[in-house]
């Protein structure tokens, strides 16, 4: 269980405590890892995580279980994937782009359901979970073993220096931290520079759709951050989730009815899917994208009303690149080409890919209505 690299008070539990607490969860009997060897340097980190919470961790990690695609992909770009034991069924099931993962690394399916019996097993260092996880549960549960849990929020793109600096100081790797950091700084401050002079009111009007339909994201969430980032204006920015009811869902995904989608006349769309490292093919995305420009009342909106067609199909794995900062690039690419028309998305996904994910860049990931129907 390595607790000799933890300093929360759960390290001092007697021996018999700690097996009525694995009893207690119907977990079985584990031995305690062995003492880390007199070799190994450890220092002690006291830093805050995303929801304010005071932590001491040994550092670095050896061991960590990881929930939320983009956390993995921050460890994997500053430490590497070797301390990685354990995952959500996101970066399971995806071979091709997470290639050392195998199924005995499954940690649960999701960020609101791990799987804790697995996790003990692995004994790990700390559990990272993003702030919108169950991470309050896993924080009572774990801390009953001594494991901490660390709420790290990696899709958050106005986060991204922050977090990428705690994992620098956490797995000990700062020079590879400031590379990423640097690379993300680049673009950041290139979009902030090139739209610093254009007013409100001239910025486009987007509606950003995820994979459901009339399923928008709103202020609060990752992908707003990303359309705004990028020089656009969300339609739905000034819905408030906590007015609405619960049913129709949360910032991450929430329902709207096709009558004020019209209404709002956004001037672009943007649709999100699928969530596969994969490119999509060219006849999928004009299924799609067809399909959208061809809902009842669309042919109003500007996006679809105006020449060319402003409907374009995003992949989620673009969108969400490096915090988001390779989608909002090619939001504002497609916004504003007359001022990006020397930026390359594509490129900039491919450093992301290759040199920061060890992964090939396959391309593909976006796709513009106009485009596919020349």
């Amino acid at each position: 269980m390595r607790f000799d690299r933890i300093i929360p008070l759960q390290q001092q539990q007697q021996p018999q405590r700690r097996r009525l607490l694995l009893l207690s969860l119907g977990l079985p009997l584990l031995v305690r890892a062995p003492s880390v060897h007199a070799a190994d340097t450890l220092h002690s980190l006291t830093f805050k995580d995303d929801v304010g919470r005071e932590l001491t961790l040994k550092t670095p990690l050896k061991r960590v279980v990881v929930f939320n695609r983009y956390t993995t992909e921050f460890v994997r770009a500053v430490a590497g994937m070797q301390p990685v034991v354990g995952v959500d069924i996101d970066s399971a099931r995806s071979h091709s782009y997470w290639p050392t993962v195998t199924p005995a690394m499954l940690a649960g399916q999701g960020q609101s359901s791990p799987n804790y019996e697995a996790i003990v097993a692995m004994q790990p260092d700390a559990v990272f979970f993003p702030r919108n996880s169950d991470w309050q549960k896993a924080v009572t549960v774990l801390g009953r073993f001594g494991i901490p849990v660390v709420v790290v929020t990696a899709w958050d793109v106005l986060k991204h220096e922050e977090n990428v600096t705690l994992f620098g100081r956490l797995f000990e790797q700062p020079q590879r931290a400031t590379k990423l950091n640097a690379f993300y700084r680049r673009y950041r401050d290139l979009l902030a520079q090139r739209l610093q002079n254009l007013p409100m009111a001239q910025r486009k009007r987007v509606y950003i759709e995820e994979v459901g339909a009339y399923k928008t994201l709103l202020k609060g969430s990752g992908w707003h951050d990303m359309v705004e980032v990028g020089g656009g204006v969300n339609v739905f920015r000034d819905v408030s989730v906590l007015s609405q009811p619960s049913a129709r869902g949360s910032v991450q995904g929430f329902s709207v009815d096709p009558e004020e989608v019209v209404a709002r006349m956004p001037d672009v769309i943007v649709k999100l899917e699928p969530g596969q490292y994969e490119p999509h093919s060219r006849a999928f995305s004009l299924q799609v994208l067809e399909a959208v420009a061809a809902r009842p009342g669309f042919d109003r909106i500007p996006a679809v009303r105006n020449l060319p067609v402003q409907v374009y199909h995003i992949s989620y794995y673009l969108a969400g690149g490096c915090s988001k900062i390779i989608g909002a690039l090619q939001i504002a690419k497609w916004l504003y080409p007359d001022r990006f028309k020397d930026i390359d998305p594509d490129q900039v996904m491919r450093t992301w890919l290759e040199d920061f994910q060890q992964v090939p860049a396959p391309g593909g990931y976006t796709a513009s209505l106009a485009e596919l129907r020349k």
